[in-house]
């Protein structure tokens, strides 16, 4: 079969313009016959093509309002985040508070009387046993002895009698030897005690809280010491009741919140509930559900010209439908951490109004969260926080139905499966119309090739004729002279 290349092309167009040959388009009618054999074909596979990129489109966004729904439970699966909590001090001179347990906090007042605060032991140190005005060090280097000696430290709570050798001879190094003991916190620091001038006392210190006193003696003769702060333990009453701790920060006398004493006196600790975060949670999964119904309706209802997304899987309802169906069942799922009566999302007044949608009664809502919170809490959350999807143990409501969304959402899910099969079919249309258009090229090649061949003799007759007439002619000029 002969070729025709672009040549043969620019060669037919002259042939035309000479007015040789048949005086047919040839390149159009070989491009007329090859797409009449192909386009058909072509126009199927593009169809299909065009429907699968829908498909995937569609699919995509109601993973997205599928994902959103999911997310929006995020905020009712957790306990601490069902119900949030603030605390306020009175007179924050005395007392400050903070919450540092939502779930155990409790609304209401607690009035503290702070008669005492917690106080640590605090020895002072110095070069003269008799008096410990004169006498201090001054420098940490300075030497104190030619040999080794102890100190020794005797703590009830420390492990009774402590005997520290120090080898370094200086207050330097007694500082280092009792701080390298680690006898029930005790520690040893450096203090110049007057306005100016380099000289200073060894402190040392213990914790706050009577039980942690102790005494301090040494092996070297000018050992001074005294203790200048007795041991004692935070004095208060709460709410009429006495109550004595070791330390000025108290996280058990007031449920769920911690207190930072700071001064003797009264005052009042409120700790105050706030559930607008749960409202606004709930009002948030209502919205991204009822944005669900919205979504699913306008993927599978009518078909629009203007929009190419509307009605992209109304070939899918099938699965749609499916996946919708559900989504409602969550409304009536059981929660198997169900307390006191509360069970589904619909003893939170959430109800299906017509057309599935959702919406919230007032009335219940506000019953439930005023006489029934911790059983509301634990419907909703089993009382956890960032519980795992796959945790053996009961679940909260919240979880469960974010788990039954995941089905749809996973890379097993029906969505995943009918995207990447959607995919697929996309790959093999494009390969198709590869192929298609490849053997468009190949017919209408054919059909150039036979009609060049065809010109060819066409213009050979042509020119045979032309002798010929030529011929005629002279013989006829012959006889007639």
């Amino acid at each position: 079969m002969a070729e025709v290349s672009s040549t043969n092309n620019i060669g037919t167009k002259i042939t035309q313009a000479l007015k040789a040959g048949s005086g047919v388009d040839i390149i159009d009618l070989a491009t007329t016959l090859a797409e009449a054999e192909t386009q058909p074909k072509i126009d199927s596979v593009t169809n299909k093509k065009s429907s699968a990129e829908l498909n995937i489109s569609g699919f995509g966004t109601l993973k997205s309002a599928l994902s959103n729904l999911k997310t929006s439970l995020d905020a009712l699966k957790n306990k601490d985040q069902i119900l949030s909590k603030s605390v306020s001090s009175q007179s924050s001179e005395r007392v400050t508070a903070s919450i540092n347990s939502e779930l155990n906090a409790t609304a209401g007042t607690s009035k503290l009387v702070v008669a005492s605060l917690a106080k640590n032991q605090v020895v002072m140190i110095d070069n003269d046993a008799s008096d410990l005005t004169n006498e201090k060090y001054t420098s940490l280097t300075q030497n104190l002895s030619g040999a080794d000696f102890t100190i020794t430290i005797t703590s009830p709570s420390g492990g009774g009698a402590n005997v520290i050798n120090v080898t370094t001879h200086t207050p330097q190094g007694i500082i280092d030897a009792i701080n390298a003991a680690d006898i029930n916190g005790i520690k040893a620091r450096v203090l110049n005690l007057d306005s100016s001038g380099s000289t200073f006392n060894i402190v040392v210190e213990g914790k706050t809280g009577a039980n942690n006193s102790f005494d301090i003696a040494s092996s070297l003769a000018n050992f001074g010491e005294v203790t200048s702060q007795n041991a004692a333990d935070l004095d208060m009453t709460v709410n009429g009741m006495q109550v004595y701790r070791s330390d000025n920060s108290v996280t058990d006398v007031v449920p769920g919140v911690k207190l930072d004493i700071k001064n003797t006196g009264t005052t009042n600790v409120v700790v105050s509930s706030n559930t607008t975060g749960l409202r606004e949670s709930v009002d948030d999964f209502i919205f991204n559900y009822n944005s669900l119904i919205d979504v699913t309706s306008y993927l599978i209802g009518e078909k629009s010209e203007e929009d190419e997304l509307a009605g992209s899987l109304a070939n899918e309802k099938n699965t749609v439908n499916t996946i919708l169906s559900s989504m409602r069942g969550l409304l009536d799922l059981t929660s198997t951490t169900s307390s006191n009566g509360f069970d589904t999302f619909r003893d939170l007044g959430i109800s299906a109004e017509l057309g599935g949608k959702l919406s919230l009664k007032e009335t219940t809502y506000a019953s439930a969260i005023e006489n029934n919170l911790d059983d509301v809490r634990k419907m909703l959350t089993a009382n956890t926080n960032d519980q795992l999807a796959n945790d053996a143990n009961p679940k909260g409501l919240a979880l469960d139905a974010q788990n039954i969304i995941e089905g749809y959402l996973a890379d097993t899910g029906s969505i995943r499966v009918k995207t990447d099969s959607a995919k697929e079919s996309l790959t093999k249309y494009e390969q198709d119309l590869l192929d298609l258009q490849e053997r468009l090229e190949k017919i209408k090649s054919r059909y150039l090739a036979q009609f060049a061949a065809m010109e060819t003799i066409v213009q050979r007759s042509k020119n045979t004729g032309e002798y010929l007439t030529g011929q005629i002619k002279s013989m006829q000029s012959m006889y007639e002279n």
